[in-house]
């Protein structure tokens, strides 16, 4: 996961050394001291200290303090360090001490002691006190620091989360003169860091709106997951610009994904916010061509469609070969919405009520319960499909998408919808290769026809393990857009609305369509290529 690229709040402490200037022996590491005090907005800032979470527990060279340092009890430690500077006079630097078990940090580090000491020699009133300081500070580095494993390529980094002490701030500061990369992270304010000559020191600080609620890192991480699981992103395909980025990444790594290599990752999926020729154009590619698709050790990005299409074309014939050419084999079901939910999922009965009693009090799934209990369609599914559509159900519950919320009845009646789908979308998802083309739904409304909540519950958690969906309505009727948040569904209008419109299959030839409208989706993007 390469944090820098992705995250707004915290990219920059993760930037690689080559946009820094490259580490050398003689220079060191150019490293930053940041500090990002405040909150501008909750819900991103809870999104990106989970995914700052993750990338910690991803690296072997970063040290992260949640809370205060506590007071070393080491005593084995301590003693050893108490002989050390025992012989102290005037230098740290001189001292034949190991503080880590880098000989060229070790040496940085005491150098590091010795800035500090020089430039805030006043906050020390006597010998005694200073001595008791660098005891106390180097029992840290051996206890945090030196159990690091430190690549030369990249800065090692600590970051603080919440207030600090004074005595924790000189800790981080000698740390950053010895080439370490620190991120301090407070919500409630700038803490000791006010009491110090930012400037001086060049520390650079990012201020926002100073909040008075306390809440824990831990906290954050949890709310910032239930952000990342339910929140609306979405990626832009552009045109040109979009198509060729795609063409790099192909050509970089995307292209050689083996088949069903990524199936042990968990699944994102991102929205894509598209005109509706993107749509046709992006339809039938493989996901690993579409902006925004990406992977690391854990986690697969899945960019899919869920786009509305209300009206029609003043040319009916134009409509319905755009419906057709959406249909593709094996990889597409068709459904003419007439409220009758059978197509989609098992029809709810008071038996489903029983379902109740796998749900919290707190809304949460007991999945293993679920799927011993056996007996639903997903049950034809492996182990691993299973828990994660019921992962989706709960980031679906969590989630504040539906704009009256969901009661205990909804929640009911949602789980029982998905538990229960129909076998033609439970194929579609056992054959479903991340990398390759994704599963679709196609929902035509002839008429004024509006969705259940439990309907819309199965959309959003089959757009949540990689479907893409498209609802034609050519009356425009707003099927979804009174039951959850808008921004979640990509809408557009076409030429007119016609209500009552009929599906009629033109049988529409592809193949025929891609030579008429200039071959395939690159020559449409750039033109065909000269001879």
């Amino acid at each position: 996961m390469e944090l820098g690229n992705k995250s707004n709040i915290f990219g920059k402490i993760f930037s690689s050394q080559s946009d820094r200037g490259n580490y050398t022996s003689a220079n060191g590491y150019q490293n930053y001291f940041i500090s990002y005090i405040g909150v501008n907005d909750e819900d991103i800032y809870n999104s990106e200290i989970y995914n700052l979470n993750r990338e910690i527990n991803n690296r072997k060279n970063i040290c992260l303090f949640k809370q205060n340092i506590l007071n070393p009890d080491d005593f084995d430690i301590i003693s050893y360090l108490k002989n050390k500077v025992s012989k102290y006079n005037g230098s740290v630097f001189d001292l034949d001490i190991d503080l880590v078990k880098y000989e060229d940090i070790n040496n940085r580090i005491k150098r590091g002691f010795d800035i500090l000491l020089r430039q805030e020699e006043k906050s020390f009133n006597n010998d005694r006190v200073k001595f008791n300081f660098i005891i106390k500070v180097m029992s840290w580095i051996r206890i945090y620091i030196n159990p690091l494993v430190i690549d030369y390529k990249d800065a090692p980094k600590v970051i603080v989360y919440g207030d600090i002490k004074k005595h924790e701030l000189y800790f981080l500061l000698i740390l950053y003169f010895a080439g370490f990369d620190i991120l301090y992270i407070n919500p409630n304010g700038l803490s000791e860091i006010a009491n110090i000559d930012a400037k001086k020191f060049n520390i650079e600080i990012n201020q926002n709106q100073i909040i008075d609620e306390t809440i824990s890192f831990d906290e954050r991480v949890e709310r910032g997951e239930i952000v990342e699981r339910s929140s609306i992103k979405k990626a832009y395909t552009v045109g040109a610009q979009a198509s060729r980025k795609i063409s790099d990444e192909l050509l970089n790594d995307s292209g050689f994904i083996k088949p069903w290599q990524l199936q042990n990752r968990n699944i994102k999926t991102l929205l894509l916010s598209s005109t509706v020729d993107e749509v046709d154009i992006y339809w039938k590619e493989p996901l690993k061509l579409r902006p925004g698709f990406n992977f690391d050790n854990e986690i697969v990005t899945l960019p899919v469609f869920f786009t509305k299409i209300d009206g029609v074309y003043r040319d009916l014939d134009e409509y319905y070969c755009l419906l057709d050419k959406l249909q593709i084999k094996d990889f597409s079901y068709f459904i003419d919405y007439d409220e009758n939910i059978r197509p989609l999922s098992r029809p709810f009965t008071r038996e489903g009520y029983n379902l109740s009693f796998y749900i919290s009090n707190t809304f949460k799934i007991n999945q293993k319960a679920i799927i011993k209990d056996g007996g639903f369609s997903i049950s034809n599914l492996s182990l691993k499909w299973q828990e994660t559509i019921l992962s989706k159900v709960e980031e679906t519950i969590l989630s504040d998408m539906f704009i009256e919320g969901l009661s205990k009845d909804d929640i009911v009646r949602g789980l029982y919808t998905v538990l229960n789908m129909n076998e033609k979308l439970i194929y579609m998802i056992n054959s479903f290769d991340y990398a390759n083309v994704n599963p679709k739904l196609i929902i035509y409304i002839e008429q004024m026809k509006m969705f259940t909540k439990e309907i819309v519950f199965l959309l959003l958690v089959l757009s949540k393990v990689g479907f893409d969906i498209v609802i034609f309505t050519p009356g425009g009727v707003n099927c979804v857009e009174n039951i959850i948040n808008s921004q979640i569904v990509d809408i557009h209008r076409l030429d007119v609305i016609n209500y009552n419109l009929k599906y009629k299959s033109n049988n529409y030839n592809t193949n025929t369509s891609s030579n008429r409208n200039g071959g395939s989706w690159i020559e449409r993007i750039f033109g065909k290529w000269s001879d």
